[in-house]
């Protein structure tokens, strides 16, 4: 069907990284400088009904329908786009759609997608190296920071001979390996009958002989049960998780197990799992036009209850990296005649502690 000029060529700019719809008064593009309004989207250049009809046809292109009953729509759509939809009456505004653009695959599986995206991030070599020896990895960050796109990247460093299979809400997952399949949820039809919830389908996975097994984003009762599979010999998983900090990634997977045990494992239990389950903790966030990895931490075991992390990859604070900032305070102390720093504002890999006392971290002097 004919579409606005104004979103014609929107959707054909290669900058475009995210587009929202609101109704047919306004349209928002991010082209890596954060949502500006599309010039030409506020002109009234076409009714509700015909913005209605193009998001049903590029549902009906995903293989996705809607129901009156259930006004809220998740696709990924042939052409690169994940589409998500709000029906009226849900939205005062009309009919919302958000559009984000997925990163392309490498297509020669040479990891190229990974050194071109993530260029200017530091580590890149300490995943490199961890992806290869099969260790499990969490990604952290907030919505639009690349999650997905780095797990994309990481995922086609994976040897060509190993299976991976994803579990997702959308298929967003585009790595560029040869044996990549994955399975994704359903959720339930306008009747409350049909759901298919990413722990069932983990357990699915179990059967069909995976070599890595990848969780598309973590919300929900299915990180107990992938954490118990990780302590079972299944190595070099991948997931993805919304959180500030890789502390506070660990402390929401915690909640998350607690929630999904319902007090039949106690917290130690949980962080024995987390602490031999998972190797490395990732943040990635948006800076500018970018997406940066900004701090990685890597789990050293347990002690007691407390869970040690190592930071190996710190943020820069104001633009001077954390451990030269630590120097020149330890420098100034010295000079006022100090000499005991806490590590905790030295930056130098000392390990952190996640306390079990309400969650909090600590550092030992």
């Amino acid at each position: 069907m004919k579409i606005p000029n104004w979103l014609e060529r929107a959707l054909a700019d290669p900058s475009l990284t995210d587009l929202c719809l609101n109704g047919v008064s306004s349209a928002y593009a991010d082209r890596g400088e954060g949502l500006r309004l599309v010039e030409g989207s506020d002109s009234g250049a076409w009714t509700e009904d015909e913005l209605k009809q193009w998001v049903l046809s590029l549902l009906s292109s995903a293989g996705k329908t809607w129901d009156a009953k259930m006004p809220f729509v998740d696709a990924a759509l042939p052409s690169g786009f994940r589409l998500h939809a709000a029906f009226p009456p849900m939205s005062s505004q009309g009919l919302l759609a958000s559009l984000r653009r997925l990163a392309r695959p490498d297509p020669d599986c040479s990891g190229s997608g990974l050194e071109r995206r993530w260029s200017s991030s530091p580590g890149l070599q300490l995943l490199r190296e961890a992806v290869l020896a099969g260790d499990s990895i969490l990604i952290s960050g907030s919505t639009g920071s690349g999650k997905t796109t780095l797990a994309s990247d990481l995922l086609g460093l994976v040897p060509p001979h190993e299976r991976i299979l994803a579990l997702e809400d959308t298929p967003e997952l585009r790595p560029a390996h040869p044996h990549f399949v994955n399975l994704v949820s359903r959720p339930p039809n306008a009747d409350g009958f049909g759901e298919v919830t990413l722990r069932s389908l983990l357990k699915q996975a179990l059967r069909m002989r995976p070599d890595r097994i990848v969780l598309g984003e973590c919300r929900g009762a299915e990180v107990l049960e992938l954490l118990q599979c990780l302590n079972t010999g299944h190595r070099g998983s991948l997931a993805t998780l919304h959180a500030n900090s890789p502390r506070d990634a660990l402390r929401r997977v915690e909640l998350l197990c607690l929630l999904a045990a319902q007090g039949s494992i106690p917290l130690g239990a949980i962080r024995e799992l987390l602490a031999l389950g998972i190797h490395w903790l990732v943040q990635v966030e948006r800076v500018g036009s970018e997406r940066r990895i900004t701090e990685i931490s890597r789990i050293e075991g347990r002690e007691g209850d407390t869970i040690l992390l190592r930071p190996m990859v710190q943020p820069l604070a104001h633009g001077i990296p954390k451990g030269a900032a630590a120097n020149l305070v330890s420098q100034a102390r010295r000079a006022a005649g100090e000499e005991r720093v806490l590590p905790a504002l030295l930056g130098a890999g000392q390990p952190e502690r996640l306390s079990a006392a309400g969650g909090s971290l600590g550092r030992p002097l």
